[in-house]
């Protein structure tokens, strides 16, 4: 028994070669069919983690892109209506003005119509007022003096009561 034991632990240099050749065979062997194909998936999975980064990252360059030009925008469209609003108030004060202006004008054309109307209805009521009381003066004078005056004394007659009027 001994023996036996002897040559389990004893070693044997061809049996140390046999296992050495399996051991690199089935490396080999594990190598070709399972570690490559590992690599080669762990390399594919590493690429699309890549390709998903610099995806990304383009993704945000662009979004900081649109986000600067859309404030640019943001800022003009604001500079504009600002535009806009101070183009209309200067239009609606052109127009209050020119409105004042000719509602000025009118007013100012009615009351000097209104004053030469009131002249000429006062020079009427002066002319008929003398045409009135030259007739009346005739009368009395006519009445008073018992004849009939002539065109020349009349004339006279009327100057003198309107200038003692």
């Amino acid at each position: 028994m001994s023996g036996e034991y002897l040559e389990l632990i004893s070693l044997d240099v061809w049996h140390i070669v046999a296992s050495v050749l399996n051991l690199l065979i089935l490396t080999l062997i594990l190598k070709h069919f399972l570690f490559k194909p590992v690599q080669k998936m762990l390399a594919e999975r590493q690429g699309q983690v890549d390709q998903l980064y610099r995806e990304a990252e383009d993704s945000r360059a662009k979004a900081e892109e649109d986000k600067a030009m859309y404030s640019e925008k943001l800022a003009g469209a604001v500079e504009e209506a600002e535009g806009i609003v101070r183009s209309a108030a200067q239009r609606a004060d052109r127009q209050s003005d020119e409105i004042l202006a000719d509602a000025n004008r009118r007013a100012a054309e009615t009351v000097k119509r209104a004053e030469e109307e009131i002249e000429q209805a006062k020079k009427k009521a002066m002319d008929e007022l003398k045409n009135e009381v030259a007739g009346i003066s005739v009368q009395i004078a006519e009445n008073v003096v018992g004849r009939e005056l002539n065109g020349d004394d009349h004339r006279e007659l009327i100057d003198s009561f309107i200038d003692n009027l």
